[in-house]
């Protein structure tokens, strides 16, 4: 989600740029989401390219570059199993970044892509910085510089215009690369650039739930919220959605404040000296039954889940016994079976003469078996997801159905 400030931003710098709002919008959603910095508050948004760096290492020295590859930072080729292995959340990239400047500086911010607008550091001179270190530094703690880059990268690529005629596979072949259409970017572009037409043609249907909030402080607020017992915000993920502003609103309901479902100063100060909630009795003592009455769409697909497995199960069973007397009067074998059973044979007898023919028809049974296991292995795994539902519901960890 792209907060209502950086909306503001990029609007003000396509205005000044010449560049159609939406247009640039969708650039930067593509690229990042609206992700701006990482979780330090600071660190522009990066993704490191080893490919680059040994590329970029090559240049200064082949003993810099084995440098580098010997830390697993630099590879020949592009490689998608491991060039991105482990960048998947914020604080694995910053100690990524932080390795490869160990190394050298310079070299490792050449090797990374930064800020909304994905800037790659090797095109440091071309945009008119002494080298990548001064680049990175214009971004650094500043949106506004990121947005600057971004810009200047589309004037260096002669991109403003294409973006003005909508041309999406110009933008994307230059702008993400020649791999775009794997990537499917232009079509990306050209579905956020509708998007966001639709939205900038309605003002209003743009809500600023958290304003100049990073993503660590939004996360902080909704572990605030949670505590005070408004567990419709969820787990705390650090996006200031649909979730957020229904907590925010049902927090200033109960304080007495205007319900806006935005965190301005007046709910800031409330939050500071709030206490929590009580639960709803009715929460301490909800089933899930309640909860898929109530709407609850995990519970009520478990549930359907679980039936299932029984399912499975009986048909396996069902499967098992059948479909083995099916074939060559077995059913009569099984049944004299049992008579033995009555006349007082052994209990080993008797099952040997029950599951003899059984284990002469090994496809049946392995079809059987497999069934069962399968019936078993789906109603566990419902049967747990409905148990943690209901108490997280019970703690308050969430509201249950989503309105």
């Amino acid at each position: 989600m792209i907060s209502e400030t950086l909306v503001k931003a990029l609007i003000a710098a396509a205005e000044t740029n010449g560049i159609e709002p939406a247009a640039l919008l969708a650039i930067v959603e593509t690229e990042t989401r609206g992700v701006t910095f990482e979780r330090d508050g600071r660190t522009p948004q990066l993704l490191y390219e080893r490919h680059v760096a040994w590329r970029e290492a090559a240049k200064k020295s082949k003993r810099l570059q084995a440098l580098f590859a010997k830390a697993g930072l630099a590879i020949p080729k592009w490689s998608r199993k491991t060039q991105y292995k482990d960048q998947g959340s914020s604080a694995a990239r910053l100690a990524l970044i932080a390795r490869a400047r160990a190394i050298d500086a310079e070299v490792a911010n050449r090797s990374a892509s930064w800020g909304v607008g994905q800037t790659m550091g090797f095109l440091a001179e071309e945009l008119g910085f002494v080298d990548a270190c001064a680049m990175v530094d214009h971004m650094t703690g500043n949106l506004a510089g990121q947005i600057d880059c971004m810009v200047r990268e589309l004037r260096r690529s002669k991109l403003i215009d294409p973006l003005n005629r909508h041309d999406w596979v110009r933008v994307a072949r230059v702008y993400n690369g020649a791999g775009y259409a794997a990537n499917r970017y232009d079509v990306k572009l050209a579905s956020a650039y509708k998007r966001w037409s639709r939205k900038l043609a309605n003002p209003a249907a743009r809500v600023e739930v958290a304003p100049d909030l990073s993503r660590a402080e939004i996360e902080d607020l909704q572990r605030k919220l949670r505590k005070l017992g408004y567990a419709m915000v969820g787990r705390p993920d650090g996006i200031a959605g649909r979730n957020t502003s229904a907590a925010l609103t049902a927090f200033q309901r109960h304080e007495g404040l205007p319900m806006t479902g935005v965190y301005d100063a007046a709910t800031r100060d409330a939050m500071r000296s709030a206490e929590p909630v009580d639960q709803a009795i009715e929460r301490e003592r909800a089933t899930a039954a309640d909860l898929a009455a109530g709407g609850d769409k995990v519970v009520k697909a478990a549930q359907a889940g679980g039936l299932l497995g029984k399912a499975k199960g009986v048909i396996g069973a069902f499967f098992l016994a059948g479909g083995a007397a099916s074939h060559e009067g077995l059913l009569d074998t099984a049944q004299d079976g049992l008579d033995k059973v009555h006349q007082a044979k052994g209990v080993w007898e008797s099952f040997c003469d029950l599951a003899a023919p059984l284990f002469g028809h090994p496809a049946t049974l392995v079809a059987a078996v497999v069934l069962i296991g399968a019936g078993v292995a789906v109603w566990l795994l419902s049967r747990r997801i409905v148990n943690q539902n209901v108490a997280d519901y019970r703690a308050g960890v969430y509201a249950g159905a989503e309105g």
